[in-house]
């Protein structure tokens, strides 16, 4: 069926007529066979008549389909020449098994019966509609339900039979039943061969023909794309194309390389010399003719002089800044090919990324490594002349809250308009280059101070005052560090780093922005270093050790818990106050592993007291912006085997306000072990009630800077009323720090204060549970 769709003509129907033939016989050869195989106890013949009829049926209807099939243009055809062909099998059946002579009538049962003709068409129509368009799988799916058809139809008619009332007919004559098993394979062989000889030998034509038409084809597709290939190569190139002979006439030349030369795309310039063409594109960009004719005749001879030697290439710089690349190269019998490339933008890329490379982005500023090639340079300068140099770190003033309030948008835009404001001020040999975030760096070789200071104000001014953002004034200001060569450092390192010292001094200066570097600067930050490293020694060797500050209830004086408090012996200095040398641990990393050591050895002491008393350990703002801080407690609880209840953790709001939210979310977790959790320094600071209103504290300590006063200055007296009528009123426990004396204590016991500490109940301590106390 699908050879007969592709062909033509004749062959057409010879196709056609082939495969009604192939599946009229199938469809009959199939019917007869079975009958054969059917055994209903009794003999059978065959009407030979009625036999042949059967044949021919299958084989005409057969046909008929399938030439609606071929023949016709849409799905809807195939299915009508696939339901032909479901009435061709059934016709062909019923027409079979009346030409079966026997006595009696055969009782068929009419559902049986329709359901049999309904199988043969829909199946069949299946088929046709599968297998007749598409790849050898769909082929095969086809050919498997037209089997289906033929089978489904056959023998679900042969159940609708009842031959019960029928016998075997007297004196019919009786085909052999082997003779027409035979007849039937032998006519169902040579019409198959006879398909299969005609497929192959029109396979073998077709290919053979297809064969010679797609080598001539493809000879011709060669030769066509060799010559658009050279076409198009010619074309888009993206450099100009030109081909000379020996004489400089040029052959052959690509449009690209009339528009390097400005000259019209029109132009024929196949046949002249290089200097003329030369010369017309010259005056093509308003050269005057004279000089024109020169200026292409010194061209031409340079790059004659190049193609008669090994070739090369030249960069030619034209009036209106264009830079052409010429490269040259021999072609052999004294001719040459020459190649024109505007290289214009690919320096402009190279400044560009040059300038990226010393610049910072946001800004145009020089950047960090910009400024080191400066400052070194202006170091040899000054050490050659003589001349003092100004190094200068610069470092913008709430910048950070600029970028939390208004967005990093607002923070790019007050840096764009700083270093505008700075570019605008800046006179010869002075440079400011941005380092890195909201860090600058400025240098300023002079002779007097007085041009330092000149310098110095224009700088101070640049950067104090405010900055427009939308419909926002930014307020900006910036601290100023100096340091001077060759009295403060010699080297950039030194100089450096002076000025940052400088510039920390000015940061925390109230009233001066500007601050100089002195000698006393670089002795106390050698001393914070050297501090740092006795701590991490002290860590390794052990070398703290704790003391003990007892808490008392006011009411009773039972001793309700005691405060541990980190001491330190430096080694060649004595002891060192926690208020001293903590900050310096946590600039420097320590306060984590010292804050460890503190839990762990407090715990493990107490769980060995024979008095079951609370402990409160004071924990900083480092360890509380950790989750690990969580595990840290819970190990150390397991590992000492002190009971949760009796650990007092201390947090001040301002270690809360730093990351508050994570902050809140970590002493969630520690009171959900057991541990209580106490406010300390209460009433300084930011004393939010916001804070004790997030997180449920089990005790508030009242800050020691209200004890002294509380005694004679009423409004101490009233904040702390105050504080105690919060505590009561939130059912949250208050403890007085720092009560020295017993007129403290009394106010405080009137005023309905639950627990107080301070030396007038006992000095910082080890606890000897005999009753005796050593001091600390």
């Amino acid at each position: 069926m699908r050879h007969a769709k592709r062909a033509t003509g004749k062959m057409k129907v010879v196709w056609n007529v082939v495969s009604a033939l192939s599946v009229g016989i199938g469809i009959w050869a199939t019917h007869f066979v079975a009958v054969l195989a059917f055994q209903p106890g009794f003999h059978f013949g065959f009407d030979m008549g009625l036999t042949t009829l059967s044949l021919a049926i299958s084989v005409l209807l057969c046909g008929g389909g399938i030439a609606m099939a071929v023949h016709g243009t849409n799905r809807f055809d195939r299915i009508l020449g696939g339901a032909t062909i479901g009435v061709g099998i059934s016709v062909m059946h019923y027409t079979g098994m009346a030409a079966l002579l026997l006595e009696g009538e055969i009782a068929w049962q009419s559902g049986a019966v329709t359901v049999s003709i309904l199988a043969g068409i829909v199946l069949a129509s299946a088929a046709v509609v599968v297998g007749f368009d598409g790849n050898a799988r769909r082929s095969l799916a086809g050919a498997g339900l037209l089997t289906a058809a033929i089978c489904a139809m056959h023998f679900t008619a042969m159940a609708a039979a009842d031959f019960s009332a029928c016998t075997a007919l007297a004196g019919a004559s009786e085909m052999n039943s082997g003779l027409l098993s035979l007849v039937i394979a032998l006519t169902s062989l040579m019409v198959l061969a006879a398909a299969f000889g005609s497929l192959l030998l029109d396979e073998v034509d077709r290919r053979h023909t297809m064969r010679e038409a797609v080598r001539q084809a493809a000879d011709a597709q060669r030769l066509a794309e060799v010559n658009d290939r050279l076409s198009l190569a010619l074309t888009h190139m993206g450099q100009g194309l030109a081909l000379f002979d020996s004489e400089g006439t040029l052959l052959l030349h690509n449009t690209r390389l009339l528009e390097l030369l400005d000259l019209p795309k029109s132009t024929n310039a196949v046949g002249e010399r290089l200097d003329a063409l030369l010369c017309r594109s010259l005056e093509a960009r308003g050269m005057d003719a004279v000089a024109a004719k020169a200026k292409a005749e010194e061209i031409a001879a340079s790059y004659a002089l190049m193609s008669e030697q090994v070739g090369g290439d030249i960069v030619q710089q034209l009036s209106d800044g264009r830079a052409y690349r010429v490269r040259s190269n021999k072609a052999g019998r004294g001719a040459w090919i020459a190649t024109v490339e505007d290289i214009s933008a690919s320096r402009r890329d190279a400044a560009a990324i040059a300038h990226m490379a010393h610049h910072d982005s946001l800004t145009g500023l020089p950047n960090r490594a910009r400024y080191n090639q400066v400052l070194d340079g202006a170091l040899e300068a000054a050490l050659a002349s003589g001349d003092k140099l100004a190094v200068v770190a610069l470092d913008l003033d709430r910048f950070k809250d600029i970028n939390d309030s208004f967005g990093h948008a607002a923070g790019d835009q007050v840096l764009r308009a700083l270093a505008d404001q700075i570019n605008g001020g800046l006179k010869d040999g002075e440079m400011v280059a941005r380092l890195g975030g909201d860090e600058f760096a400025a240098v300023k070789p002079f002779t007097t101070m007085a041009a330092l200071r000149d310098f110095l104000d224009r700088l101070d001014q640049a950067v104090n005052g405010r900055v427009r953002y939308g419909e926002s004034m930014l307020m900006v200001g910036g601290s100023i560090g100096v340091a001077i060569y060759p009295d403060d450092g010699r080297d950039r390192s030194k100089l450096l780093n002076n000025a940052d010292l400088a510039l920390y001094r000015a940061k925390a200066e109230l009233d001066q922005r500007i601050c100089y570097y002195e000698q006393e600067m670089d002795e106390a930050a050698r001393e914070r270093r050297a501090v740092a490293k006795d701590l991490w020694t002290a860590i390794e060797t052990e070398g703290f050790h704790l003391a003990y500050q007892v808490q008392k209830s006011v009411t009773t004086g039972r001793t309700t818990g005691y405060e541990v408090l980190l001491r330190w012996n430096r080694p060649g200095h004595g002891p060192m106050s926690p208020a001293d040398f903590i900050p310096i641990a946590e600039e420097c990393g320590a306060i984590g592993a010292i804050g460890a050591w503190v839990l762990s050895a407090a715990c493990r002491e107490a769980a060995a007291w024979p008095e079951p008393h609370k402990i409160a350990v004071n924990v900083s703002g480092l360890q509380l912006a950790q989750f690990e801080l969580v595990d840290m407690v819970k190990h150390v609880l397991d590992q000492t085997g002190l009971a949760p209840h009796r650990l007092e953790l201390e947090v001040t709001e301002t270690a809360i306000i730093a990351d508050r939210k994570r902050a809140l979310a970590v002493l969630s977790n520690i009171k959900a072990l057991g541990v209580s959790i106490a406010i300390d320094d209460f009433g300084t600071g930011y004393s939010s009630l916001d804070t004790l209103r997030s997180f449920p504290f089990d005790k508030i300590k009242l800050d020691r800077s209200f004890m002294p006063e509380v005694e004679h200055d009423e409004q101490a007296k009233a904040i702390i009323r105050a504080i105690l009528a919060l505590g009561k009123s939130l059912s949250v426990p208050v403890l007085a720090e720092g009560v020295e004396t017993s007129a403290q204590l009394d106010v405080l016991r009137a005023e309905g204060c639950t627990e107080a500490q301070g030396f007038l109940l006992g000095r910082p301590g080890v606890i000897d549970w005999d009753g005796m106390r050593r001091s600390a």
